[in-house]
Order: C-alpha cells, then structure tokens, then sequence
C-alpha cells in the first residue's frame, strides 16, 4: 500500500514530502489520503456491488431452484435472488469476506 502511494504521489507534479515552515506538503497529504483510502471498510455500496457480481457470475442457472426463471442482467438476477430467504445474505456475507481479503493483502 506504501509503495502505492508513492508511486501515485510520484506520478503528480507534487513537493515530494518536504516539511515547509513547519507543514506538510500536499504531497504527503495525498499520500496519506490514499492510504486511509486503501485501508477504510468497504462501504455497503462497495459491498453490494460485489455481491451482485458474485451472483451475477455464479448463478446463470439457479441450481437447487425449482424455477425456469432466466435473468435479464445483474440487477435483475439481484432482485430475484431477494425473493429467496437468505440467497442475497449470503452473497453479500462473501463479498465482505473477499474484500476484507483484499484490504488485508493491501495493508501487509
């Protein structure tokens, strides 16, 4: 994640972190920025999106549902999987599984 943000400040025409009359640049704040950035817990927004993908790439057929229903798109796949108890909960509930994977990978 370090080498991220530097490589992102570097690639700004920013101070490159030197201290003037006491304060940071703004170089260090983007540096900082990007790395709470990358470290913060995933929004739900973030979260649902996942999950609607994971959805979307698993299930072009409902296995195990005794239904002849043929999704149009992600949101309409999401939408019918709301009709089945617990079916969104657990995608949402692997979703935030593999981005806590993620953020955890980032931050090491």
């Amino acid at each position: 994640m370090l080498d991220e943000a530097q490589a992102y400040e570097d690639s700004r025409n920013y101070d490159c972190c030197q201290i003037i009359n006491g304060a940071f640049t703004v170089g260090c704040a983007v540096n900082e920025a990007y790395c709470e950035g990358r470290s913060a817990t995933p929004a739900d927004v973030e979260v649902e999106a996942v999950a609607k993908r994971l959805l979307w790439r698993s299930c072009k057929k409902w296995d195990g549902i005794e239904s002849d229903y043929v999704a149009k798109d992600e949101d309409d796949a999401w939408d019918y999987a709301g009709e089945i108890p617990g079916f969104q909960e657990e995608y949402i509930r692997q979703a935030k599984e593999m981005l806590e994977i993620a953020r955890k990978a980032v931050n090491e």
